[in-house]
């Protein structure tokens, strides 16, 4: 019980880096709740290529373990900025180029930190809702082509397919050496 409310606490806190309070609700809770969009449209134009946001648990407020975080994430980043604020980084990618999550994901997963250790991971990006050859939902993202199997949370339904989207997905799959899959949260205009 302890975990889920820790868990629901760091999604709590990510929605509120992103602006997008459907993000932190419980799972029974969020089925049941009417959602919001993800953005509009002036906002979408604003928007950053992609974000992505690592949870984190344990020892974050000293200097050493912040500079190593940030060096560690920055590291496997591959050109996405790199940002270090409390339990969270936030690697944000403000042009479109592929991004490296699983490496991303890694670098905090695998770390060798005293006490560290990654809770969540949220995925924000724009692209597109389609079918893949077996029938199932991948999400591609814009202008790169990078396709990641994708389900919807229990309260979205799927966008006309081909219509560009902007997505909040909780990433699952990292624990384990198989393939990331994402789990849309919010589906907005990606217009």
């Amino acid at each position: 019980m302890r975990a889920r409310r820790y868990r629901q606490a760091i999604l709590g806190s990510l929605a509120v880096a992103i602006g997008f309070a459907a993000i932190g609700a419980a799972p029974s809770r969020a089925a049941s709740a009417k959602p919001e969009p993800a953005s509009t449209s002036s906002a979408a134009a604003s928007a950053p290529f992609a974000r992505v946001y690592l949870a984190l648990r344990g020892c974050t407020s000293c200097s050493h373990c912040q500079t190593t975080i940030r060096q560690m994430t920055k590291g496997s980043a591959k050109g996405g900025e790199t940002r270090v604020n409390g339990d969270q980084v936030e690697v944000l990618y403000a042009k479109p180029r592929v991004v490296p999550l699983r490496n991303v994901i890694r670098s905090l997963a695998d770390n060798r930190l005293h006490d560290l250790s990654l809770v969540d991971v949220l995925f924000e990006a724009s692209g597109v809702i389609g079918a893949g050859a077996d029938g199932a939902l991948t999400f591609t993202l814009g202008e790169t082509g990078q396709v990641f199997p994708m389900s919807l949370a229990g309260h979205l339904k799927s966008p006309p397919s081909g219509r560009p989207v902007r997505v909040v997905a909780l990433v699952e799959g990292w624990r384990k050496k198989g393939e990331l899959t994402l789990v849309a949260r919010e589906v907005g205009s990606g217009v």
